[in-house]
């Protein structure tokens, strides 16, 4: 567990570094191991990523007491040209080497950093870099392949001015953290392990732990109530579909947040085959539903005061037989019927039934769908941003807002009227595709098309952010478990 720890700034230099720990540290060897602590120190320098390596430990008999010069020090580039991108980039980078040496260290950033940066936003982002670079990507290898990366302690070392509130912003930086790795977790689970019924149990653990209401359909509970377009998608598996739906109730709150994620656990495109070459990468289309119940699950720990609602809807697309069909039209839960031009565009086929459940059901202030639903979001904005779309100008300011304080990136987009005509269908009220432009867009406005007129209604499009190739932020490569924070943070800004 780590400790929150008060020291004294010393004085600025010619290059605007303050050291808050001193620069030898006087370490007893613990029992048995020969090592000691590695002192992680973040100071402005004339060039951002500046890293001197020192020894990271020494060897030195059991007991005995002797002196280590810190074993990491990080340059943050000029002061005046700090921001938080640079610090979360800079800090990923070095507590990864951090954690990839030593089993205890200690993180120190001066007065002038945390000024500059904010004091809340650097010590978030030190807990949530710290827990990704300890995360274990290798959990399915034997026991003698694993790499071994335990951390027994953590010391954050602030100045006195920020003790009084560095406990409670670690505290609850560190519940979240937790739930980020527990998404990227879920992401990484390979398709013949995380199913459809593996989530329904998952979702009954949590809803257990926290003690939330829970409700799980199955194929004969979606036929009886009409929901075509889950219906569709799962019919050409073996293993039956789900809607899950899970609720948290805060006594006295005044506003309910709904939180629907998409979780195709593997997507093969159906009858429109996607290419070989990358498939195997989508195990990660069930990226919303993995950020939509660890968000939940961060909200109810923290007890954050506002109502949610969380609704999964959970298939596999596979080809077969049995499989829908390019030209297929299916009626959806809220009575449109759509035509199945693309069989690969089905993210939004299953959002679309578990958006209008949450409507039919639930008297929701905000909509927050999340979804890794198009590659042409990926085009538009890389791995950077998720790609943000409203119909309500309050809401998208509000998740603008949120992502600015969790520094988790996104990028409003359009949605409209001229898009929603790209839609048409000569036999159905919609296609579920709208032509090769824009498909960022088309793909959130046929959404748009399942929500009622006054609903306030978010969609974060994370399918280039969800699953990174290279680290950035606090992200590391593969599943990089975006969003739970943002949505947290959406909670609280919602609740005020």
């Amino acid at each position: 567990m780590a400790q929150i720890k008060k020291t004294a700034a010393k004085k600025k230099n010619s290059k605007g570094d303050i050291f808050v720990y001193p620069e030898k540290i006087n370490s007893r060897v613990a029992s048995g191991t020969g090592h000691f602590r590695l002192h992680v120190r973040f100071i402005t320098t004339e060039e951002v990523k500046e890293i001197k390596d020192l020894p990271s430990y020494f060897k030195a008999d059991p007991g005995s007491t002797a002196t280590l010069v810190a074993g990491l020090t990080v340059g943050l580039g000029p002061l005046e040209k700090l921001d938080a991108e640079i610090f979360a980039d800079t800090v990923a980078a070095a507590l990864g080497k951090a954690a990839a040496q030593l089993k205890e260290y200690e993180i120190v950033a001066s007065q002038a950093v945390l000024e500059k940066v904010g004091f809340r936003t650097a010590l978030r982002l030190i807990t949530v870099a710290q827990h990704n670079a300890e995360y274990p990507t290798d959990f399915l290898k034997g026991a003698d392949a694993r790499k071994k990366v335990t951390v027994s302690a953590t010391v954050v070392v602030v100045p006195k001015s920020f003790l009084a509130a560095a406990a409670e912003i670690y505290n609850s930086a560190l519940i979240e953290a937790r739930h980020v790795a527990a998404m990227r977790q879920t992401q990484a689970l390979p398709g013949n392990y995380l199913t459809p019924q593996t989530m329904d149990a998952r979702s009954q653990e949590i809803a257990t732990r926290y003690k939330l209401t829970r409700k799980s359909f199955g194929r004969a509970d979606l036929t009886r109530m009409g929901a075509g377009g889950i219906l569709a998608v799962a019919q050409g598996s073996e293993r039956e579909p789900r809607l899950i739906v899970l609720e948290y109730r805060h006594v006295g709150a005044k506003k309910t947040l709904a939180l629907v994620g998409k979780g195709v656990t593997f997507d093969t495109g159906g009858i429109s085959l996607k290419p070989g070459a990358d498939m195997h990468e989508m195990k990660y289309d069930m990226s919303g539903s993995a950020m939509a119940i660890a968000a939940l699950a961060a909200i109810a720990e923290q007890k954050i005061p506002v109502n949610v609602v969380c609704a999964l809807a959970m298939v596999e697309n596979m080809p077969s037989g049995n499989a829908f069909k390019p030209g297929d039209v299916y009626t959806a839960l809220n009575g449109k019927t759509v035509e199945v031009q693309n069989t690969d565009a089905e993210g939004r086929l299953i959002l679309a039934d578990a958006l209008t459940y949450v409507q039919q059901n639930y008297n929701a202030n905000l909509i927050v769908d999340m979804a890794t639903l198009t590659g042409a979001c990926v085009v538009a904005l890389g791995d950077f941003y998720a790609g943000l779309f409203s119909n309500n100008t309050a809401a998208r300011d509000l998740v603008v807002a949120a992502a600015e304080e969790t520094r988790e990136p996104v990028w409003p987009l359009p949605v409209g009227k001229r898009y929603r005509e790209l839609l048409n269908s000569d036999i159905a009220d919609l296609n579920n595709i709208g032509g090769r432009y824009g498909g960022a867009s088309t793909a959130a406005e046929f959404l748009h098309a399942f929500i009622e007129d006054g609903q306030m209604w978010v969609h974060l499009d994370i399918a280039g952010v969800g699953m990174i190739k290279k680290p950035f932020n606090v992200y590391t490569a593969s599943g990089s478990g975006y969003g739970v924070r943002l949505l947290a943070e959406i909670a609280r800004k919602l609740a005020q």
